[in-house]
């Protein structure tokens, strides 16, 4: 692996223009700054295509769908499109914490029997404003 592995970032958007600006700040925010992301757009009848539009880094990538596709389908088109050595999936409606990929990266940079990392959530309820920390234990 690189010192520095590229990430591909897989964003699938269906109609998400509520969240978006806030996940894609989330990506832009990082500490580790190796990292692209694929935008694809699935089909979206909103202006999530407008919002993604007027961030000018060149490490975003546009993919337009002409037909919706099932949210595994529209992964795997997004993947195809990708250039990174490791993969991360962002939906519309989440958001990072700004370490969130270097502390990953470091994990695989450890270990190369390491496949597949998950992290604990922050589940957010928008009506009630209460965040909510959940952990999973090996």
């Amino acid at each position: 692996m690189q010192k520095y592995p590229l990430v591909s970032v897989i964003i699938n958007c269906h109609n998400g223009e509520k969240y978006l600006d806030k996940a894609i700040k989330s990506v832009l925010d990082q500490d580790y700054k190796y990292w692209e992301i694929i935008f694809f757009d699935n089909n979206s009848k909103d202006k999530s295509n407008l919002i993604l539009k007027k961030y000018k880094d060149k490490r975003i990538k546009y993919f337009k769908s002409k037909k919706t596709y099932s949210l595994y389908k529209a992964k795997n088109l997004a993947i195809a499109k990708s250039k990174g050595e490791l993969i991360s999936f962002l939906d519309v409606d989440d958001w990072w914490l700004q370490s969130k990929l270097s502390k990953q990266v470091k994990v695989f940079q450890k270990d190369s029997t390491v496949e597949v990392i998950y992290s604990n959530i922050y589940l957010y309820n928008e009506k009630k404003k209460l965040k909510k920390f959940i952990l999973k234990k090996n």
